[in-house]
């Protein structure tokens, strides 16, 4: 399933937020501008309100910030690394470099569960993590996440 919403298109490595709030405004507005959502301040909206129930700070370094909303036009996974670290209140307490985020049109609850399971499970993996982490290009980051997924099944 992951596979399927994976789009070199969506990824990119071009922001220099330097707070949460920045960071999860400019992921709002990258998915308004690859047609994923249809309003960038509805989504950023479910966004910040997912963030204040729990973190979404995963760990070593990584974000799964994520929301079900009605403005979401289709499921889609945003990769961004950030040219800055990020306070995201991680789980490790370590600063984010990238985010994997999720926007799930309402009423998909088991396609934002498998999406979420997926991830989290591939982010388990240290040496996928630390190849996520070095990647210096889109293509590069598409490849290792795209053989990574293939890899489990998805």
């Amino acid at each position: 399933m992951v596979t399927s919403i994976l789009d070199m298109q969506h990824i990119t490595f071009q922001t220099s937020a330097k707070t949460k709030d920045e960071a999860l405004q400019f992921i709002a507005d990258f998915a308004k501008e690859q047609g994923i959502v249809k309003s960038a301040k509805a989504y950023y909206k479910g966004l910040k309100k997912r963030e204040e129930e729990v973190t979404t700070g995963f760990k070593n370094s990584i974000a799964i910030p994520h929301c079900k909303h009605r403005t979401v036009k289709k499921p889609g996974l945003i990769l961004v690394k950030f040219k800055n670290p990020i306070d995201w209140e991680s789980m490790d307490n370590q600063p984010v470099h990238i985010t994997f985020a999720l926007a799930i049109p309402e009423g998909k609850n088991q396609e934002h569960l498998t999406l979420l399971s997926t991830i989290s499970r591939a982010l388990i993996d240290e040496a996928f993590t630390k190849k996520i982490l070095e990647a210096s290009t889109t293509e590069e980051m598409f490849t290792v996440i795209k053989n990574k997924l293939l890899t489990q099944g998805n």
